[in-house]
């Protein structure tokens, strides 16, 4: 049950991670030098590696969760 939650609380914190990096692009200028997207402006900013990192904070806590789910009791 641990690992369940331990997983779930580490997906959560990953996904609203992302989440406010995604809203903090956003709040720029939409066009800058003819470009329109958030992740060139999170490029120009240079949190990419932020980005995958909470990504990868999320995916071990989906595997973590799911794990947990399916280990059986002794």
């Amino acid at each position: 049950m641990k690992k369940v939650i331990l997983g779930s609380t580490m997906v959560l914190a990953g996904i609203i991670s992302m989440a406010v990096i995604f809203a903090g692009s956003m709040a720029q200028a939409w066009d800058i030098n003819g470009q329109f997207s958030a992740i060139w402006n999170i490029q120009q900013f240079g949190l990419m590696p932020l980005v995958y990192m909470f990504a990868g904070v999320s995916i071990i806590g989906l595997v973590l969760a799911i794990w947990g789910l399916i280990e059986k009791k002794d």
